[in-house]
């Protein structure tokens, strides 16, 4: 059975490439002071997923493969004998497959790696100098802020984030209109302007690409979610569906008409959906008595990862998952595609509220239920 990064991968693959033809790829790197011996590690789509490695010898390497179509991995390096599972190195670098040779160098780790070679991983570099520091200046503040106790303090770097942010949205924003028939640009877009988040920037970034890159795959998918912001937005009816509870007993959603409803898409191996479990449980305990029902629908693959995760973030309400057709999932009939996501439902079944996570849950059904 695959691994949850390999059906990532998978996932990936199937939905990046424009051209169909097999892309004849040759990786070269060089990479300085590097502790040898050390290897670097590549997993790809070629019909099914395939692993190859090859050893960094007097700080250069070479890989070399064909692989289905046109596709964004990651390369991991791993040094000094390491052992191991090489996906779960944090020395990476995100690249392209495509035709050509790839070129990688860097003064020590893949970490502070360029990238040169074929026109994509051109793209990929410039993508990579336009976000500059910004991302690592983030993740400091988040840092400092889990460990500051001043309250004040806290809000003040929350707000040194988001500006942080506002000027990250803005260079990403720019390379994506100045790269339309570029799949690094669209990946971008997919990556970082989530439809339900502004759908109008969305649509406009979505416009400035090519029309090659529109009918691509990816380009379709994100088209696909765009539509669904739409189909799901505030005021509109949520579709019904039927899944399977923790018992294997059916469940439709119609079966919670007469009830506030929120319907949590999430999974076991997602982060931020765990760091939310808390303000579900509190929000639960709160105004369950009060008509209010929470129905947390799982993506997880894994039985055993789902219920272990249930069980131990206390989720004592209605939980869901189907995981038996992929194509046919609730996760597709909603378009998610970032988690956690949410739908607010009155009892009637509309949505009145999307995406509302710690204070503004427990404010909006205060004001709602009390």
């Amino acid at each position: 059975m695959m691994s949850k990064v390999t059906m990532l991968l998978v996932v990936l693959a199937g939905s990046f490439g424009i051209a169909k033809a097999q892309q004849h790829f040759v990786i070269k790197g060089k990479l300085g002071h590097v502790k040898e011996p050390a290897k670097v590690y590549i997993m790809y789509f070629n019909r099914y997923m395939q692993t190859d490695s090859a050893e960094v010898r007097n700080n250069e390497f070479t890989l070399s493969g064909v692989a289905g179509l046109k596709q964004r991995v990651n390369i991991f390096l791993r040094q000094g004998g390491q052992g191991g599972n090489s996906r779960y190195s944090s020395d990476q670098l995100a690249i392209y497959l495509e035709e050509g040779v790839i070129e990688v160098s860097s003064p020590d780790s893949l970490l502070h790696a360029k990238l040169g070679g074929s026109q994509l991983n051109k793209d990929q570099q410039e993508l990579i100098s336009s976000m500059g520091n910004v991302k690592q200046l983030q993740a400091g503040i988040i840092a400092q802020f889990r460990s500051e106790p001043d309250s004040v303090k806290r809000m003040n770097l929350m707000e040194d984030y988001k500006q942080l942010d506002v000027l990250l949205q803005t260079n990403l924003a720019a390379f994506i209109q100045s790269h339309p028939n570029s799949l690094v640009a669209m990946h971008a877009l997919r990556s970082n302007f989530n439809p339900v988040d502004n759908v109008e920037l969305a649509t406009n970034l979505f416009n400035s690409m090519s029309d090659s890159i529109k009918a691509s795959s990816s380009g379709e998918l994100y088209k696909e979610s765009i539509e669904n912001v739409f189909k799901l937005s505030v005021g509109k009816p949520a579709p019904d569906f039927v899944a399977k509870d923790l018992n294997g007993t059916e469940k439709h959603l119609s079966d919670f008409k007469g009830k506030y409803v929120l319907l949590d898409f999430w999974a076991s191996w997602c982060g931020p959906c765990r760091r939310e479990s808390p303000n579900l449980v509190e929000s639960y305990a709160k105004f369950s008595s009060k008509q209010f029902e929470i129905i947390s629908f799982s993506v997880d693959k894994e039985a055993d990862d789902w219920k272990k995760a249930v069980e131990k973030d206390q989720y004592t309400w209605t939980n869901l998952v189907d995981y038996i057709d992929p194509a046919a999932s609730v996760a597709k009939l909603y378009g998610i595609t970032a988690l956690p996501t949410n739908f607010l439902l009155d009892p009637s079944g509309k949505i009145i509220a999307l995406n509302l996570r710690g204070e503004e849950l427990a404010k909006q059904l205060t004001a709602i239920l009390n």
